[in-house]
């Protein structure tokens, strides 16, 4: 592998330094989008529980309990619901409010999801064009030693020419990893983003039904 770098030159020791990039970066979104995946049907059925016995503190204090951006989104919500109604607001209100809430969280939701993935799609971009330049310095060098030599041996052009296809090959690799992940990573995002969304709507729908409740039972007594 050592014998690989030296012969290819300076562009494939900067496209393997790329390589180590993304594989950072990748183990650190895999952690981090698995400690994010949380059981959202779960998380939501304790919330409502609590929801129907008016327990909102209760509720909120569940979403702190659990990690991942779908508890912090319902706890977004669930504050702005205590709020609201400590202030008296008409349930229309309410539920108005507590979508805006969710809705402006979802930035910083989709923010950390994604964070350091713009370096794998720099990294995709990047690596070809690297390949490429060291093609481009291996090929001048080998044509450099033909003209030094005076004559087309393949012992004058065999240097220039391995660096060259080694930068093509290792920049393409690495490309090619970098692009699979991005994608990868881009597809459970969204994802996360649809989950996010749905637990929300949800939270009103039951925040809606809990008050209606409440308004029937204080008109039958």
């Amino acid at each position: 592998m050592l014998d690989f770098l030296i012969r290819g030159g300076w562009a494939l020791w900067v496209i393997t330094a790329c390589s180590i990039l993304t594989l950072g970066v990748t183990l650190e979104r895999l952690l981090t989008l698995r400690k994010a995946d949380v059981d959202s049907d779960d998380l939501l059925a304790s919330v409502s529980s609590k929801l129907e016995t008016g327990d909102v503190d209760a509720a909120i204090q569940t979403c702190e309990t659990t990690p991942g951006p779908v508890a912090e989104t319902l706890a977004i919500g669930l504050r702005k619901l205590l709020f609201l109604e400590r202030v008296g607001k008409r349930p229309e209100e309410i539920e108005e409010g507590i979508v805006k809430a969710m809705e402006d969280h979802g930035g910083s939701v989709v923010d950390y999801l994604e964070r350091n993935l713009n370096m794998l799609a720099t990294t995709a971009s990047l690596a070809p064009i690297l390949g490429m330049l060291g093609t481009v310095v291996g090929m001048i060098r080998a044509f450099g030693n033909v003209k030094e030599m005076g004559t087309l041996t393949p012992t004058a052009v065999a240097g220039g020419i391995s660096e060259a296809l080694l930068c093509t090959a290792g920049g393409l690799i690495v490309a090619a990893m970098a692009t699979v992940e991005y994608n990868y990573f881009v597809g459970r995002v969204n994802r996360f983003v649809l989950k996010v969304q749905a637990a929300g709507t949800t939270l009103v729908e039951r925040v809606l039904h809990a008050q209606s409740r409440k308004s029937r039972e204080a008109v039958s007594l």
